[in-house]
């Protein structure tokens, strides 16, 4: 609607008449930013001593690793006393449930994932961008997963994603990807017609349990309809040069920049509002360092890269205007680990930190604070030496550990996902506004 003047008059004859307020009059409220989240996982969590503060509140002291990222206190919030409940005692294996907090008690191979934060939040902007959600990763597998549990192939090279993102397919390769589209579609007609015919011959639980399947058949065809309408729209012109890829797998913190780089040239560009990258998996050696200074020195060095190109990422979103605001006003940004440290491999007080989208942050939220007085010691040991040794015991879930799927409640709710809780989560995070 075109709005119109309040000083604008009725005229004719020589008789004026004055119109009174009308909502046509009233300035063009500026469209809200679309929402976004991505979600990065790194496998061997972080020392605690650099990483957690044994402060809480909103004038807690940054704790070493977090001292590159002081000039955005402001926009970050730092969460302990997360876990994934059922998920093992320690194990590399939980990086399967990293995103999803499907239980994992035994780390068999008998796993029965489910969907993970990011996809749960894609799905409600199906549609809307060219690519619903991106799985990305560095080292490592993938951390997305589908709603029947089924992992994500991830995108490991920036070139294929700068690909993705900004080169034309060719005649051939269109016309392929719409026979791909189209055979999709016919398959499921076929299995949608045998479906119904077993109607007649089941129980009336067993045609609840085929509508089930039938509504997801649906969704599927919803989003063959989707994708079919975005192949013939041309992508957006490419901003800078296709970057080459890093064969070193040593290169941890370069690897890292270069698929932030892409990252955010996939949010400016809104080519997608859900992305998830796994990181950082080459310091596996240095993880278990067992205390010894030298190796503890150089694990904490490598964690402190991880954190710098962390910063970047914020700096980057930060400095992108969309209308009155800014891209991390809009982006949630959250990073997390399957285990609180890789010389423990322990599963629970997991290092967890939210920045930007919308949420009050500048805080340190603290849910298990004995954990603290653990940490505290770390940094400065008793004058008497007797350093009190914490216990490899699970913490209890809703007395001294929270579900981290509680921080995937809340980041699904602000980014307008109607979901009251999230995988195991008891609800949205206490504390967290």
């Amino acid at each position: 609607m075109k709005p119109i003047s309040r000083r604008l008059l009725l005229q004719s004859t020589g008789i004026a008449l004055g119109l009174p307020m009308l909502e046509s009059m009233l300035p063009a409220a500026p469209a809200a930013a679309p929402r976004r989240m991505i979600c990065i996982g790194v496998p061997f969590g972080f020392e605690p001593s650099a990483f957690v503060p044994v402060t809480t509140g909103r004038g807690y002291a940054l704790p070493s690793h977090l001292t590159h990222l002081a000039d955005f206190r402001d926009d970050f919030t730092i969460i302990s006393g997360l876990s994934h409940p059922n998920t093992g005692g320690g194990g590399h294996k939980a990086e399967a449930v990293m995103l999803t907090g499907a239980p994992y008690p035994d780390y068999s191979h008998n796993l029965k994932n489910t969907i993970s934060v990011d996809q749960a939040f894609a799905t409600k902007y199906r549609g809307e961008t060219r690519y619903e959600s991106l799985a990305l990763t560095t080292q490592g597998q993938s951390l997305s997963v589908t709603a029947n549990g089924v992992s994500i192939p991830a995108i490991g090279q920036p070139s294929a994603l700068f690909k993705k993102l900004f080169l034309a397919a060719t005649s051939a390769e269109m016309d392929a990807e719409m026979r791909r589209i189209d055979e999709g579609r016919s398959m499921l007609d076929f299995v949608g017609d045998r479906a119904k015919s077993l109607n007649r011959q089941i129980s009336s639980a067993d045609r609840q349990r085929v509508e089930e399947y039938f509504e997801s058949v649906r969704d599927v065809e919803r989003q063959l309809k989707m994708t079919r309408e975005w192949v013939n729209r041309p992508k957006p012109k490419p901003v800078g040069t296709e970057p080459k890829d890093i064969a070193d797998n040593q290169q941890q913190k370069a690897k890292f920049q270069l698929m932030i780089d892409m990252i955010h040239l996939a949010l400016v560009t809104d080519s997608t509002r859900a992305v998830s990258l796994m990181t950082f998996g080459m310091h596996h050696d240095l993880s278990h360092h067992g205390k010894e200074p030298k190796k503890l020195a150089a694990c904490q060095q490598v964690e402190a890269e991880l954190i710098q190109v962390f910063t970047g990422l914020l700096a980057k979103l930060k400095n992108a205007k969309e209308g009155g605001s800014t891209l991390l006003d809009s982006t949630m940004v959250m990073m997390t680990s399957n285990l609180r440290d890789g010389n423990t491999h322990w599963t629970y007080n997991l290092p967890a930190i939210l920045a930007g989208g919308g949420f009050r942050h500048g805080q340190h939220l603290a849910f298990n604070r004995p954990y603290l007085e653990e940490v505290k010691q770390e940094i400065a040991p008793p004058a008497d030496g007797k350093k009190v040794n914490p216990e490899k015991k699970i913490p209890l879930m809703g007395r001294d550990q929270q579900p981290l799927c509680n921080l995937y409640t809340s980041m699904l709710q602000k980014g307008g996902v109607e979901i009251e809780r999230f995988g195991t989560a008891t609800g949205p995070l206490e504390g967290l506004a």
